[in-house]
Order: structure tokens, then C-alpha cells, then sequence
């Protein structure tokens, strides 16, 4: 299933790549309707004008004839070997319900790139034969691969979580990942590469060919929206494993480090809020949050300039 919202540039070579790969079927699901030249008539379109990640993928998975969905997004692209394996996986373990894979990125131009960004170096799937089954921080943080493109479901278990996940609204990569550990369904993470990620300026931070308030108020819709569907998986986590399991610490902690930062860009009591996140304390890989929440207790304005400056960091690309 591809996905895409308004963005056209690639979309083509991942609807391309996805065929080329052997996918028994290709949704494209959309919110325009221009042609895609030499592939009409080759791929199934639903049409979905709501913006929400989850709401498209949602639409695709209740559409999907196939036993096994994989999600693309627009500007991402399949590797060759990719349908072979997953036939392979999900054939095999007939209970599998979730597996994640590693990437390779790319830039804009399709050609691979070195990235400095903690969601690609810093984790790596090849832990995952060792992981414990139980420190959730560890699984997110330093295993998973995260990211759309790189997510599949067994679609008969992920129709039973539609509900939910269209309550959530966003977050797609995470939400999967985090019901399936909570409602301990079979999981797999590989460290076989079967997806490119294409990284450019108008996917990888709202930091990147933006103005400091553009950026805040970019950033200040994103963090709305992250905080309710964090506040939605912790939810479902300590319904299915209890107030003091690991997902759901690890998530409740997050959905308060991106409440944090919303009320921080719309200036809602941002020194009240920074207090509050504070005394709650914050997971360890958001250290930098904490850090903007000692400053916005003293000046608020600096906080979301040092909010600014961050994104900048964090998200740069090395050629």
C-alpha cells in the first residue's frame, strides 16, 4: 500500500519499485488523482482526502485482498527482494503478525546518503535476536527501525486495531509496533535491508527550509498530534499490561514530552507545563526535552529558540 498526501514528485518510482518487487497487489491511496505514466491500470487507487496518516492506511488495510499488507510511503522505495521475503516470513509463521525491517537511505535524488539523525544510526535490528521481550525503551530506541515504509501487518490481525488506530490518528510506524508488543502478538524485526528511505527537506524535520515561526508553527501541529496518539497507545498499554509495564511508562512519558512542547510553541503556560514535565520526569533519549523545559521555566521565548536550533542539529544529512 503507498500512500500519499498532496506530494507527487515520487510518487511514481514508489508505485514502480513495489511492482517491480512482485507485490501480488498495489493500493495507491491518495488525495489527488493524477496519472502515473506507464502504470495506470496496474495498481488499485482509493481515494482519501483526509489529511491523517492513519486514516489512508486504515482505508488501504479494510480495501486489501492480500493475507500480508507493507506500507510505502510516496517518496520511499522498495528493494527488489522485498515481496519475496516477506511471502517468506509470514509463510513460514503463520502467527506473525507485525515485522519491521532495516533501511538504506537516500537522497532526494535516489542515491544513498550518510545520516546523522538518531532515528536511522543509532538503532540496530540485528539486537533484536537478544532483546528480553520486556524493556520497551530498549526495543524503540536502539532496535526497531521504525518509520511507514518499513511496517507490515498482517492484515487480519491489523483489522481487529482499526478502530483504535484511526482514534490515534497519527503515528502509524509506532502504533503497530506498540499493540502488537502490548497485546503480545508474534513480532519479528530483521536486519535485512528491503526498503530505501528517501530523505529531503520536505520529510525528514519542519526545521529544514523553514524560518523559526514557520517552524513553530509547524512543529507546534506535530507535537498536538503526536501527544494524542502517544496518549492513545498508553492507553491500550496499560489496559493490556498494567500502569507499571514498560510500554506503558515509556509511552505516557513520551505523550508528556510532546504535550510539553505543543503547549511550549502556542504559549499555553508554557513555564506551567515545563514544570509539570519535570516533576513527571521524561524518558532518557529525551534528555534534550528536559533541557528545554529547565530553560522555558526561566524564558519561555528562549526554550523554543533552543527548540529551533535543535531540530537543525538533529535532522542534518552528511552527503
Amino acid at each position: 500500500m503507498v500512500t500519499a498526501h498532496d506530494r507527487r514528485e515520487y510518487l511514481a518510482a514508489a508505485v514502480r519499485s513495489a511492482m517491480d518487487a512482485g507485490a501480488d497487489e498495489v493500493l495507491v491511496v491518495r488525495n489527488f488523482s493524477d496519472p502515473l505514466p506507464g502504470l495506470d491500470g496496474r495498481f488499485r487507487e482509493i481515494r482519501c482526502d483526509r489529511a491523517e496518516t492513519n486514516e489512508k492506511e486504515a482505508a488501504g488495510v479494510e480495501a486489501a485482498r492480500g493475507d500480508v499488507v507493507a506500507f510505502l510511503d510516496d517518496d520511499d522505495v522498495w528493494e527488489p527482494t522485498k515481496a519475496a521475503s516477506l511471502r517468506d516470513w509470514f509463510s513460514s509463521e503463520p502467527d506473525l503478525a507485525y515485522a519491521n525491517h532495516a533501511l538504506r537511505p537516500i537522497g532526494a535524488d535516489g542515491q544513498p546518503v550518510g545520516a546523522a539523525h538518531p532515528e536511522i544510526s543509532r538503532r540496530d535490528p540485528r539486537r533484536f535476536a537478544t532483546w528480553d521481550g520486556r524493556d520497551f525503551d530498549e526495543l524503540v530506541t536502539g532496535i526497531w527501525p521504525g518509520n511507514n515504509s518499513s511496517t507490515v501487518v498482517r492484515r487480519a490481525w491489523a483489522t481487529g486495531w482499526l478502530p483504535t488506530f484511526r482514534e490515534a490518528g497519527w503515528g502509524a510506524d509506532l502504533f503497530w509496533l506498540s499493540v502488537a508488543v502490548s497485546s503480545g502478538a508474534r513480532i519479528r524485526i530483521d536486519p535485512t535491508v528491503l526498503t530505501r528511505l528517501r530523505l529531503h527537506d520536505r520529510n525528514m524535520s519542519h526545521a529544514r527550509g523553514y524560518g523559526p515561526d514557520e517552524f513553530r508553527q509547524h512543529h507546534r501541529t506535530s507535537c498536538e498530534r503526536f501527544a494524542r496518539s502517544l496518549g492513545v497507545l498508553a492507553r491500550v498499554a496499560r489496559e493490556r499490561s498494567g500502569p507499571d509495564a514498560s510500554p506503558t511508562r515509556w509511552l505516557s512519558r513520551k505523550a508528556g514530552s510532546f504535550g510539553f512542547l505543543a503547549d511550549l510553541e502556542a504559549g499555553r503556560h508554557p513555564r506551567r507545563s515545563a514544570a509539570r514535565l519535570l516533576r513527571a520526569r521524561v524518558n532518557p533519549e529525551d534528555r534534550g526535552v528536559a533541557q528545554v523545559a529547565l530553560i522555558s521555566l526561566l524564558a519561555p521565548s528562549e526554550g523554543r529558540r533552543a527548540l529551533y536550533r535543535s531540530s537543525l542539529r538533529r535532522w542534518r544529512l552528511d552527503g
